[in-house]
C-alpha cells in the first residue's frame, strides 16, 4: 500500500491497472465475434463501463488498441504456457506447447487472434506486423527448444530446427483454423494426441524411440 493510501483503498495504478484489463478482455469478446473493423471504441468503452473518452485516451486510435490487444493475447498466452511447462525442456516441451495450444482452443483469446490473422491479411493490413511479430516468437520458441533436443540428443542432429519450427507452427495454425470454422469437423482431443504421436515419430533418434 502507498503511503496515506486509505486501507481498503485502490491506488491509481491499481484502478489503471484493472481499466486496461477490463478494457482488453472486453476488446477480445467483441473482436472474437464479430472481428476488429465492426467494432468501435465507442462500443468497447460502453460494454466495459467506461467512456469513449477514456479509451481514446489510453490507446489514442482503435488501430493502437488492437496492436496491443494482439500483444497482449500473446504476452498472457506465453506467460501461461511458461508456468504450465516449466519443467519441459527439449522435445518434451515442443509436444507438451503443442498440446497446450490445443487446450486453449475454446478461449476467447484464441478465437480473437484468428480474427486478427485473418484480418491483417485482408480489411487491416495495418496489424501485419504484429501478427508476423508473434508467428516469429512462436516459431524462435519452438526452434529453440529442438536445438536443445538435438544437444540432448532427445532429437535427430540431422533435423532442420527452422524447417521443423515453422511446420509444427503451421500444422497448430491449421488445425486451430479448422476448429474455428467448424467445431465438430473433427475430435479435438484424437487430433491433440495424433500431433504427439506424430512429433515424436518425426523428431526423435533411435535411442528414445526405443524408450
Amino acid at each position: 500500500m502507498e503511503p496515506g493510501t486509505a486501507p481498503g483503498r485502490r491506488t491509481q495504478r491499481e484502478r489503471r491497472e484493472e481499466s486496461y484489463r477490463r478494457i482488453m478482455d472486453t476488446a477480445i469478446k467483441l473482436i472474437a465475434r464479430k472481428g476488429s473493423s465492426r467494432t468501435t471504441l465507442e462500443e468497447i468503452g460502453e460494454r466495459s463501463g467506461y467512456s469513449h473518452g477514456l479509451v481514446s485516451h489510453r490507446f489514442g486510435s482503435k488501430i493502437a488498441l488492437v496492436r496491443a490487444l494482439t500483444r497482449q493475447i500473446q504476452a498472457d498466452f506465453i506467460a501461461h504456457s511458461q508456468q504450465a511447462l516449466a519443467e519441459h525442456s527439449g522435445l518434451d516441451a515442443v509436444v507438451a506447447m503443442a498440446d497446450a495450444y490445443l487446450l486453449a482452443a475454446t478461449a476467447n483469446p484464441r478465437s480473437a487472434l484468428y480474427v486478427l490473422i485473418g484480418e491483417a491479411i485482408g480489411p487491416v493490413p495495418e496489424i501485419r506486423g504484429e501478427i508476423a511479430e508473434a508467428d516469429r516468437n512462436f516459431r524462435g520458441w519452438m526452434r529453440t527448444h529442438i536445438k536443445r533436443g538435438i544437444a540432448a540428443g532427445e532429437i535427430r542432429r540431422d533435423v532442420d530446427a527452422a524447417a521443423a519450427a515453422a511446420v509444427i507452427v503451421g500444422i497448430l495454425r491449421g488445425l486451430m483454423i479448422q476448429h474455428l470454422v467448424d467445431p465438430r469437423a473433427f475430435a479435438l482431443e484424437a487430433a491433440r494426441r495424433e500431433l504427439s504421436a506424430s512429433i515424436k515419430s518425426r523428431l526423435q533418434t533411435a535411442q528414445r524411440r526405443k524408450r
